[in-house]
């Protein structure tokens, strides 16, 4: 799994590719969740379009880092998930603590309304 950071309209865009397994690499995303609350960046978007699979230990990971965000005050949201991984989510009801969004511009637009 790879992340490459870049922020849009005052979020902090995750442009997360690859595989969304467990292991070290993966436990980089919470790293950065830290770092970004940190630095009182609490609007987090991670994009999951180029993300091909994500198995239970990436899921534990995408939570964690969401607690760990959320303690801060931080929001993460994620969008444009393939079928696969939107189904993944669904089944697990991960739908249901994270905003899902079909593309980055809704998303974005979602975090306008605040």
């Amino acid at each position: 799994m790879k992340i490459k950071s870049r922020e849009v309209e005052g979020v902090t865009i995750f442009d997360v590719s690859g595989e969304m397994y467990g292991g070290a690499e993966n436990m980089e995303l919470v790293t950065m969740v830290t770092e970004l609350a940190k630095q009182k960046k609490l609007d987090l978007l991670v994009n999951l379009s180029k993300v091909k699979w994500i198995s239970s230990t990436g899921l534990g990971i995408l939570v964690s880092a969401r607690s760990r965000f959320s303690k801060e005050g931080g929001v993460i949201k994620l969008c444009h998930p393939n079928d696969r991984v939107l189904g993944i989510l669904q089944v697990t009801r991960l739908n249901m603590i994270f905003d899902v969004f079909p593309n980055e511009a809704e998303a974005l637009a979602n975090f306008k309304k605040k």
